[in-house]
């Protein structure tokens, strides 16, 4: 039976169940969010011997960890830590199983100190550990016209003259003051005539750029051919169709060479059931190869 760590629905956990290989040993979750993935394998796969588990966010890691250290503390190492630094923390040993959730957590949306959301006006952050790196609010006060353009054109995928007219509208605007909060850039979106839904998908393309999503899943995948023993799989959940293009292609180019196979043709979705359920899941996909 399917248990849950918390009161949250884990993505197509029945579909990624499904899909780990006989008799796993060795398993990477690289990204543990609230465990509702790694709890599962553990207690339905009793022959897994040591899971390695990846998160960024030192809230959720740490809520995380006490949540699931007394029942299978003996057998997960704890990582809080880029998924992009596995071959460090592998060394020599291989894994039988790598799951990749790429979702951002919910309660990111909810915490006002992150800038996830268009409705909750706050300072601009946006980044999954708000004790590095370069914010969004960096990004938004000394990108130039040319850099701004490019998140645009590349991470919301607005046209060339789209993206020309929101770059200089915000170098403009910052020339004045920096542009701080929320609502402040928000604001100036609307002045330009963009509405809810586009205003979403440039707050997305910042905090893809904040924290070089599209850079990492592209290492990530890199490292996927060093770190699988033989016979094995990876599972990788994308809720982008960016992620997702680049994903199907690694895949795709992995699956012409004599040594790995696409476990499934097409990318599997959430069922009717589940979106019905869980609406975040609507835009999920799960793409699976092999090392044969």
């Amino acid at each position: 039976m399917i248990q849950e760590l918390i009161h949250h629905t884990p993505v197509m956990l029945q579909e990624v169940l499904n899909s780990l290989p006989v008799n796993p040993k060795i398993i990477v979750d690289w990204t543990l969010w609230h465990g509702w993935h790694t709890s599962n394998m553990l207690r339905l796969f009793p022959t897994i011997q040591k899971l390695y588990w990846f998160d960024l966010d030192p809230n959720i890691f740490r809520e995380t960890k006490e949540k699931l250290e007394p029942e299978f503390g003996d057998k997960i190492n704890f990582q809080n830590r880029s998924y992009t630094e596995i071959q460090s923390v592998l060394w020599d040993e291989k894994a039988d199983f790598v799951l990749v959730d790429l979702w951002v957590n919910l309660e990111h949306f909810k915490d006002w100190n992150r800038w996830f959301s268009t409705n909750i006006d706050g300072k601009l952050d946006m980044r999954f550990d708000n004790t590095n790196g370069k914010s969004a609010y960096d990004i938004v006060n000394h990108y130039s016209v040319p850099e701004l353009i490019k998140i645009f054109e590349d991470y919301a995928e607005f046209t060339p003259k789209k993206s020309e007219e929101i770059a200089k509208k915000i170098v403009e605007t910052r020339k004045n003051k920096p542009i701080e909060t929320t609502f402040e850039l928000k604001f100036l979106l609307n002045e330009l005539g963009l509405g809810q839904k586009a205003c979403a998908v440039i707050f997305q393309a910042f905090r893809i750029e904040t924290n070089k999503e599209i850079d990492n899943v592209k290492m990530l995948l890199g490292e996927i051919p060093n770190i699988l023993s033989e016979w094995w799989r990876c599972g990788i959940i994308t809720f982008h169709s960016l992620e997702d293009r680049v994903v199907k292609q690694w895949f795709k180019a992995l699956a012409e060479t004599w040594n790995f196979s696409l476990v499934y043709k097409k990318a599997v979705q959430p069922t009717y059931q589940e979106i019905q359920k869980n609406r975040p899941s609507r835009s999920a996909k799960y793409r699976v190869i092999e090392k044969i």
